[in-house]
């Protein structure tokens, strides 16, 4: 039976949920831009069914799949656990071309925002994002889940984060950047944000990571542990250029309150050693003259703060460097019996400029859209 579109523009009494409730999917896209991802992807492959296969452990997966991806990749994929769907898009980062997911009661919403990979004409990674920026209605359309478009605002889910009781974190370096909503004020953003994402209060941080290509997301520098308490990117290491930025986070973290007028906890996860790009993996990538070129010697955007988690589990990045033991073990201090922590070897996906927080998205758990295909798809 066809999907048939249906639009909610009233948003009142939807909530954009704590990342680790209980979920009633993870969207995956798999990687295969020769840009990106070097030796067409193979590598990546990896990485991604590695992240795949642990998440399946604990909920089910929508992996969408690019037409043009061969027959093999999808048998290789067909897993238990695992939905396929084959759609168009640009890139593999579920985290910032899938709609952000509300919801009412057993209802959800998924807010379609737009999408201009990451600064447009300003300093966008590519050129060509309109399948990304398609991707939306057309994941909705699949999954059945009413939309509430809003594509006249820039904002990708990796620059907000949510403690699912009115409290939204986003960094300023990001949100007040010239290629995303360049006309709007600060103000003017706030605005828009308590509107479409039902927050009651905004926290702007001053920085995300130095270097990031995504020009500060969150979710590299923070994230919600448990509404009111905040883990916080941190380094020790004065000469590095992300100490400083850290420390005026941390201040600014230290001044506010949320949403429910609690005083933020924060918990510092290292940052792993500087990561670059090596001669070898450079080699191993296809530029493309309307594409960001990654040459040897580039700064990673390396951090564990780009976790990913749900009701049950914690995939925490793995960079091969000593940092990966403390963080793993301040996060299973953390969580203790509530919440496995998986480590993950990540690099591969770090290559590509994010990491496995940017290449997940949540849907929040509800009893009343499918999520396993109809047999005639």
């Amino acid at each position: 039976m066809p999907a048939i579109e249906k639009e909610i523009t009233d948003l009142e009494g939807y909530v954009l949920p704590h990342e680790g409730g209980r979920h009633l999917a993870t969207v995956v896209l798999l990687p295969f831009r020769e840009d990106t991802w070097r030796e067409k992807a193979r590598p990546a492959l990896q990485a991604f069914e590695a992240v795949v296969d642990a998440i399946r452990r604990f909920e089910r997966v929508v992996l969408v799949i690019h037409p043009r991806m061969d027959v093999e990749t999808v048998t290789r994929f067909s897993k238990e656990n695992v939905t396929i769907l084959r759609l168009p898009y640009d890139d593999a980062w579920a985290r910032d071309n899938t709609p952000l997911f509300l919801r009412k009661g057993e209802r959800l919403v998924g807010v379609d925002f737009g999408f201009n990979s990451w600064g447009g004409s300003y300093d966008g990674l590519y050129a060509d994002y309109e399948d990304d920026n398609r991707l939306g209605r057309r994941l909705l359309l699949e999954l059945r889940i009413p939309r509430h478009g809003r594509k006249d605002f820039v904002l990708e889910g990796g620059s907000v984060l949510s403690d699912g009781e009115g409290t939204l974190l986003t960094t300023e370096e990001c949100l007040l950047s010239p290629g995303r909503n360049p006309m709007r004020t600060k103000a003017e953003i706030e605005k828009v944000l308590q509107e479409e994402l039902q927050c009651r209060k905004v926290l702007f941080l001053p920085y995300g990571i130095v270097d990031d290509e995504t020009d500060g997301h969150v979710d590299n520098v923070a994230s919600f542990l448990d509404p009111g308490v905040i883990a916080l990117s941190t380094t020790k290491d004065e000469s590095d250029r992300q100490h400083e930025r850290s420390e005026k986070d941390r201040e600014y973290l230290l001044a506010q309150e949320d949403a429910c007028g609690r005083k933020l906890r924060i918990v510092d996860l290292p940052l792993p050693s500087a990561q670059y790009l090596t001669e070898e993996e450079s080699r191993g990538l296809k530029s493309h003259s309307e594409a960001i070129q990654r040459l040897p010697g580039r700064r990673l955007c390396a951090s564990y703060a780009n976790f990913y988690q749900g009701e049950k589990f914690v995939l925490l990045p793995q960079f091969g460097v000593p940092e990966d033991v403390e963080a793993l073990r301040i996060l299973k201090e953390y969580y203790r019996d509530r919440k496995e922590v998986v480590p993950i070897s990540s690099r591969e996906i770090l290559l590509g400029g994010g990491n496995i927080h940017c290449i997940t998205k949540e849907i929040p758990d509800s009893p009343l859209y499918p999520v396993e295909p109809e047999e005639t798809r």
